[in-house]
């Protein structure tokens, strides 16, 4: 797919935008293209699925017992990168929410390719177009995020979320994989995708 990248930048999200309350970002965030400069290529793809971490009464979030070197881009302004690694095998993307010291994020579950797929591919290192991005650590690995983007800005004109009005159909559920908070009602998907980890 051909994407005009200066349309991509024309439609950037602003900072107001990672204002809000962390589950209203979570939710907003479905149908958004995330775009990332790869060289002289861009990795685009649709955001098919999220989680909201909040900063007060969720025990699974990073940041319930403070700050640590760990998590300490989650206390940044609403529009920076929280990039961790986890379990020893594999990276997570986050999108940090709310105002400078509250440590809320948006953990990017899943989304569909659209642009640089073949480098997607040799990322991953896998050819299953439909499995390229289902998964945190796959979103990751495909768009080659590691430790070194943790803290960068969406701001920017190399890693940012632009906004083509694509209409989607939410389903809010119970997020995935964790052990506590596990009632919260904060993870959402497009119904209308198949690019989603569990329907």
């Amino acid at each position: 797919m051909i994407m005009d990248y200066n349309k991509l930048l024309k439609n950037k999200l602003n900072q107001k935008f990672y204002l809000e309350e962390t589950e209203i970002v979570a939710k907003n965030l479905i149908g958004k293209l995330f775009v990332k400069k790869n060289n002289s290529s861009l990795l685009i793809a649709r955001i098919t699925e999220t989680e909201a971490y909040l900063d007060q009464n969720d025990e699974s979030s990073h940041s319930c017992k403070g700050i640590t070197n760990r998590n300490k881009s989650m206390f940044m302004i609403g529009g920076t990168l929280y990039v961790y690694f986890i379990y020893g095998v594999h990276f997570c993307v986050n999108i940090v929410t709310k105002d400078e010291g509250k440590g809320a994020a948006v953990l990017i579950r899943a989304a569909e390719p659209l642009a640089g797929i073949e480098i997607m591919k040799q990322n991953r290192q896998i050819h299953n177009f439909e499995k390229l991005l289902i998964g945190p650590g796959n979103f990751a690995k495909a768009f080659n995020f590691n430790k070194n983007d943790d803290g960068k800005s969406l701001l920017s004109n190399d890693i940012f979320i632009s906004d083509d009005n694509y209409s989607t159909e939410i389903i809010t559920t119970e997020r995935i994989g964790i052990s506590k908070s596990i009632n919260l009602q904060l993870r959402f998907y497009d119904r209308n995708s198949k690019f989603v980890s569990k329907k």
